[in-house]
């Protein structure tokens, strides 16, 4: 586990290298089955509401990869519900995903996963999420993906 770990931390200084203008943000938690990066377009603290939110997940389970985006409604500066966008992405988020995927990609020698299979049934129970609701997704990256720092 611990080579793993030093392989995602020099995996997100070198995406941090080619995003210069980005925040990047661990949103791994311990009861998901991938290790998640949260990229965020926009540089300081504290950070201004963003538009949006991409994150690069890397299974842990199986040799694939998957890159997502989120947006929010705003209150102000307060951050409200997130809405989940998956491949084909918006154009705003695609050539910044492009980066994430080709640093996976060269990093981990991963796959994307095709959103047509991410989004194929499984007969498991991921935290809160049970068959028939329970995709792909869910089990090798993550069941709540909304939520970010």
């Amino acid at each position: 586990m611990r080579q793993q770990d030093e392989r995602w931390e020099d995996f997100r200084r070198q995406l941090g290298m080619r995003l210069p203008d980005f925040t990047l943000a661990e949103a791994s938690t311990t009861s998901q089955a991938s290790l998640r990066c949260a990229v965020y377009p926009a540089k300081g603290i504290p950070m201004h509401p963003v538009p949006w939110v991409l994150v690069g997940c890397l299974s842990i389970l199986a040799p694939v990869y998957t890159v997502y985006g989120l947006t929010f409604d705003y209150e102000g500066r307060k951050r409200g519900k997130a809405h989940l966008h998956l491949p084909p992405l918006p154009a705003a988020m695609s050539d910044t995903a492009r980066i994430i995927a080709r640093e996976l990609e060269a990093h981990f020698h991963v796959t994307a996963l095709p959103p047509e299979v991410a989004a194929l049934p499984v007969p498991v129970a991921v935290e809160w999420t049970r068959p028939p609701q329970t995709t792909l997704f869910d089990a090798l990256f993550d069941s709540e993906p909304t939520i970010v720092p």
